[in-house]
């Protein structure tokens, strides 16, 4: 790590195997050299194989965590995963809003976990708060959920211009995974061959994480991006079964 330490904060929820939410997300941010600080949104009841409750926080005791580690930094560079509900996605990005307003904020929405648990069911709500994130990462079933391609194509929102967004294409089928990110009015394209059998628990979180990782050290979006999916590519190959692991 440079001598000057580069934050970021991500907020999410625990998983106590590590594998996704906010402790996944500091090992990410680590691997690239970036300090991670963490807000808990929701005690999971989980393992990298099984979903038992969420453990949702209440927004107040959020709010009082987001106001404690502001009051020691600033931070320009901040992750939001697992949320209850719109309500609590507004008022984080609100918050972040008013005391950094020029923070890069990336959301990673969660529609459900890889056990089966649903999350996000007032889905149609998410939409406006979207404008006033930078990048949202949402893989195909959450892309076809939060309702992205039919209000584009109703003029409601204009990806890439209104916010970015990279659409994951680790849950496609073909031979290639292929994820397209919309930015600045432009389309790019980041492609590499598909693992087979090879399925991790919190692919999103690592993603995401890695991402804002490479944006807090300088990278644009497109690059962070292109580094992003290098990175998975040797999460995907790592750790034994379902747990990823790089060092």
């Amino acid at each position: 790590m440079s001598e000057k330490m580069v934050y970021a904060l991500t907020i999410a929820g625990f998983d106590g195997s590590a594998g996704a939410g906010f402790i996944s997300d500091i090992k990410t941010m680590a691997h690239f050299g970036v300090y991670g600080q963490a807000v808990c949104t929701a005690f999971t009841e989980q393992n990298e194989d099984e979903f038992v409750a969420p453990g949702w926080v209440i927004w107040e005791r959020i709010e009082a965590q987001l106001e404690t580690l502001f009051r020691r930094h600033t931070f320009k560079f901040v992750k939001i995963g697992l949320v209850e509900k719109a309500r609590t996605l507004k008022r984080i990005v609100e918050f972040v809003r008013q005391k950094s307003p020029d923070a890069f904020i990336v959301w990673d929405p969660i529609a459900s976990a890889s056990a089966g648990f649903h999350f996000m069911r007032d889905a149609e709500t998410f939409l406006p708060i979207m404008k006033s994130i930078d990048l949202v990462t949402p893989n195909q079933d959450e892309y076809e959920y939060l309702g992205l391609e039919s209000a584009a194509a109703r003029g409601e929102i204009r990806m890439g211009h209104d916010f970015a967004l990279l659409l994951k294409g680790g849950h496609a089928k073909g031979d290639e995974s292929v994820d397209t990110l919309w930015y600045k009015d432009h389309q790019f394209k980041f492609t590499s061959p598909r693992l087979p059998g090879k399925g991790k628990h919190g692919t999103g979180c690592v993603l995401s994480s890695a991402i804002l990782a490479n944006v807090a050290l300088g990278k644009d979006l497109p690059t962070a991006c292109e580094i992003a999916k290098q990175y998975m590519n040797e999460f995907l190959e790592s750790g034994e079964g379902r747990l990823g692991f790089l060092v």
